[in-house]
This record gives C-alpha cells, structure tokens and sequence, in this order.
C-alpha cells in the first residue's frame, strides 16, 4: 500500500481536532455509529454505501466522519471513492496519482494474461481474468514434469485434463481396477476417442458401457484430482491458447457443473498473488491509523459500465475478505444509476439529506429507487442542520463548496 501523503494528513489531521474539540459534532457520529451497529442486531457488517438524493448534500463529508469514526473503534476501515463522475473524497484527501479504482477495474482486473510466471500470477487469478474476459481456448500449465490443460468456454470453465496423470490414476485404469468395465470395453472406448476426439465419458455412455450415475462420481473425482494438482502448481509457467468456440462442439459428456466443482474445490485454497499486488498497490495509506483509502482515479467515459460489472463486484468481494469494514461514497442517486448498481452488493446504505435543501417528494423518489434495487436501506442522515455552527465545515466548503 501507499504511505500516506500530506493532503490527506493535513485534512484528516484537521478533522481529528475538530472531533476532539466539538464533542457534539463527535457524539453525532458516534451515534450514527452506534444506530448502524443496531441496525445490523449481533451480526457484524462489513460494508457501506453513503449516497444522496442529489449533489451537495454532504455525503463525503459523513462518509469521511463515518469511516474516522469507525476506524476510532479499531476497526481497519477502507474507504473507496466510488463517485466516478464528481469524485469529492479524491480531490480531499488522495493525491490520485495512482490507478486507483477506474484504473483497477479497466486494467488490472482487465489484463490480458496471456504468459507468464504462476508465482506472479497464480491458478485463481488467471480463472477470474479469464472469466471477466469470456475467453474461450486452453490454459496451459506446467511445473518440471507436470503439465495440466484447462479448457474454457466463453470464460467458463468446462474440463481439465492432467496430462501428466499416472497411468493407474486415468480414468479407464480406474474404472477397470473398480470393475465398473472390463479390460476389453477400455480398449474400444480409448480406440474410439483417438478416432473422434470425443470425451471418454461420452463414449463410455454412448456405447453402454457404463451406467451415467455411476460414471458421474468418477468422473468428478477425476476432475477434482486435476483440480488440485493444478492448484499445486505455483512456481511454474502458463500460457492461454485462444480457441474458436467450435472446438469445443464435439460430443461431450458434462454429468454436473465443472465450475460449482472448482468453487468447492478451491475453498482455504484461493491464492490471488497477482490481484493482491496491484490492488495494494492502488490502495493509500492515511494518517489515522486502521483508515485508509481507495482514489477514483482517471474518470471513465462510461463509469455505469465499469461499476457495473462483474469486475466490480469481485472487486468488492476481495476487499471485504481483507478490511473490516468497506466504506464506499457513491455518486447520488436522482442524477445517476450508479448507487443503483453498486446499493444490493452491500450488507447497508446510507441516504445522507441536506437539511431544508429538497423536498420530501424527492427525497422520497429516491428511497423508492433504492428500495427497486432490493437494497438494505439502512436509514437516512439528515446533515448540515446548522452550518454556521462549526468552523470545520468552514475549512470543508472551500473543498466541497462546488459539489
């Protein structure tokens, strides 16, 4: 991760004093606080969205006193700027230098793997660049003696073969040893596939020699066993051969979903060297220890796009597995849809309201926009009651004035 820059040092530094001097500014976000936490009962949460109804309303601002906050309470806290057409956390307290979160979904999580090292870029990782990417071809892996294939279909993965297998471990031998066929039903079944190039499982089938019920147990414990030796492979070479979707159209037996098997398999085994080095990196540090932030980065041509993809919602799922808590400030709701992509992908949202600024009715059409996507609509923040109250929001406006 980044080490904290000055900007954000010196707003943050700024926004510490004015907690500890104003207890009554403190207090209200302690009782936000606490009011989330009750709103969740016993079960801890672990994400946020604060968005508004429209623009300067002040949702950075509670985003910003949240996330302090929270990181008060000994929380590790990431805040994302998720508002990727006004991006106001950006501009306070990052020095958007880096790729932060457009560059990451755009790039890092768009690149197109083609070779390399798997200790720079593990088994994991290549299955979800090429999931986001739909490739279809063959993933080829190898480490010393060891060689596995992974085929994929428009990003979806469809058979492995471990080509290296043991003799007495290929699915044949096995069958044989288990007396499920005979020797001489193995000798057809392998003339046949050399012939036509179709599975084993759709020959064993086809010829009757196997009933499909008992031929599925061996077959996925088959694919479980490439699976693993697969994922044993870390300081090897890969390499993707594209393939056109035809090669993929000959008969085939598929007795249960090979990509649920790899999500069972892959459990306690998941290794993202790749993403976990360029996500990091994209991450800065602040000066309030347990807090740190994630920039917008370069705005997009097309920010509903990027936030509504898959990419992002793998994005959120990764930083959720490594924050306590993911703290997102998203742009508002009437003038764009991307709360609406971003809201159901997170256990709470919040509705900050400028107070005396909008109407009830559309304050109500926004909640009701929420309310469409099924989000947790977690409750509604009524903000800058007294403005002229507190010297802090002097220092803000000159930042968030425009917003």
């Amino acid at each position: 991760m980044e080490k904290h820059n000055p900007k954000s040092s010196d707003f943050l530094t700024n926004l510490g004093k004015h907690h500890s001097k104003d207890h009554r500014f403190a207090e209200s976000f302690r009782y936000l606080r606490t009011n989330i936490e009750f709103s969740f009962f016993d079960k801890e949460f672990q994400s946020l969205l604060i968005t508004s109804t429209d623009q300067d309303e002040g949702k950075t601002t509670t985003a910003l006193n949240l996330a302090y906050m929270l990181a008060q309470a000994g929380k590790t806290i990431l805040v994302v700027d998720g508002d990727l057409r006004k991006p106001m956390l950006t501009q306070l307290v990052t020095q958007n230098d880096s790729m932060g979160l457009s560059g990451l979904l755009s790039e890092v999580l768009n690149t197109d793997a083609q070779s390399g090292s798997l200790s720079e870029c593990g088994l994991s990782d290549l299955f979800w660049l090429i999931s986001f990417q739909k490739k279809t071809g063959i993933l080829h892996l190898s480490q010393g003696d060891e060689k596995v294939d992974i085929s994929f279909l428009h990003g979806k993965f469809v058979d492995i073969n471990w080509l290296t297998r043991p003799e007495e471990k290929k699915l044949l031998s096995i069958l044989v040893d288990n007396k499920a066929i005979n020797k001489e039903q193995a000798e057809q079944s392998l003339n046949r596939q050399k012939d036509t190039g179709q599975q084993l499982g759709y020959i064993l089938i086809n010829m009757g020699f196997i009933d499909s019920d008992v031929l599925e147990g061996y077959i996925k414990l088959h694919t479980i066993e490439g699976l693993r030796i697969g994922l044993e492979l870390k300081s090897g070479s890969f390499s993707f051969e594209k393939l056109h979707v035809s090669h993929f159209e000959k008969s085939s037996y598929n007795p249960f979903d090979v990509s649920q098997v790899y999500k069972e398999v892959i459990i306690g085994m998941e290794e993202l060297p790749f993403f976990q080095k360029n996500i990091y990196a994209a991450i800065e540090e602040s000066s309030v220890e347990n807090l740190f932030f994630l920039p917008s980065g370069p705005l997009p041509p097309k920010p509903a796009e990027l936030l509504g993809s898959t990419r992002m919602s793998f994005l959120i799922s990764f930083l959720k597995n490594r924050f306590d808590i993911l703290v997102i400030d998203s742009s508002p709701v009437l003038p764009t849809s991307d709360p609406l992509l971003l809201a159901p992908q997170m256990e709470g949202v919040i509705l900050v309201v400028k107070s005396g600024h909008l109407n009830r009715v559309i304050v109500q059409r926004a909640v009701e926009q929420l309310q469409t996507t099924k989000a947790n609509l977690i409750g509604v923040v009524l903000n800058r009651v007294d403005l002229q109250r507190e010297r802090y929001y002097q220092y803000y406006s000159k930042y968030y004035g425009k917003n």
